[in-house]
């Protein structure tokens, strides 16, 4: 049996050297958890491809909210994916739509050309898409490498049923990829159920400031992936595939 990826969400430095460490295959790089996510910076890019061996995705997205951009937002997107190809990356990770919530090809192609054509993740913004299954088909023949959704519901476990509809009308042609919610108590029945190769979790703990609360009107508190939680995740795929297997 062909092994399941396993992509580990990272917003954090030490969080990529946790994901190759412990088993992860991929990398999505971003910044601004509390919003989903956002672009994360040059030199967080440089560092990161300098330092780790796995393929790493980087997030393009220049702010929290929706994922309807302005002309200058948009914009700010293009720089983003100039920078992503002058530092090497190996895939980005974005997500378009219009205000009546369809997706936005015109754009989406824009980037996709800037690109040239690499490897490209369409993120969550298909999960706010006024039909998902008619996203999952624009994104799918414009060539995306793959789609990362929660089944348009807010976690895995509530959109299970329509991951596995994505996946079996859309998977022989794009890469179904569930995220939001993995944990290691899910993510054996949640590959198993939505029969997909790949799946994305951010095994996300909270880590006390380093400084302490010397000041107690402020929480500095940050936010990586946890290292043990992550080769857990990873040991539950192999002995999922183990027991197939025998």
């Amino acid at each position: 049996m062909e092994s399941v990826k396993l992509e580990i969400a990272c917003n954090h430095y030490l969080s990529c050297l946790h994901a190759e460490q412990h088993g992860a295959q991929r990398i999505e790089l971003f910044e601004n958890l509390p919003d989903g996510g956002c672009t994360p910076s040059f030199g967080m890019i440089k560092q990161v491809k300098q330092t780790v061996s796995i393929p790493v995705y980087v997030m393009i997205r220049p702010r929290g909210g929706d994922f309807c951009y302005s002309k200058d937002e948009f914009e700010i997107m293009q720089h983003d994916v100039e920078q992503c190809l002058h530092l090497n990356v190996d895939g980005i990770v974005f997500g378009i739509l219009k205000e009546d919530g369809m997706v936005d090809t015109d754009r989406c192609k824009v980037l996709q050309q800037l690109w040239r054509f690499k490897s490209i993740t369409f993120h969550r913004a298909i999960d706010r898409a006024a039909n998902i299954m008619h996203a999952a088909q624009a994104i799918c023949a414009m060539g995306f490498e793959r789609i990362l959704s929660s089944g348009g519901a807010k976690d895995v476990n509530q959109g299970k049923e329509k991951l596995l509809a994505m996946q079996k009308e859309f998977g022989q042609h794009i890469i179904i990829m569930p995220g939001a919610g993995i944990t290691t108590g899910n993510i054996r029945s949640i590959v198993e159920f939505c029969e997909v190769s790949e799946v994305h979790a951010t095994a996300k703990k909270e880590i006390p400031s380093r400084i302490g609360t010397l000041n107690p009107a402020f929480n500095d508190n940050l936010s990586w992936s946890d290292p043990e939680y992550i080769a857990q995740l990873y040991k539950q795929l192999n002995n999922r595939q183990f027991k197939q297997n025998s």
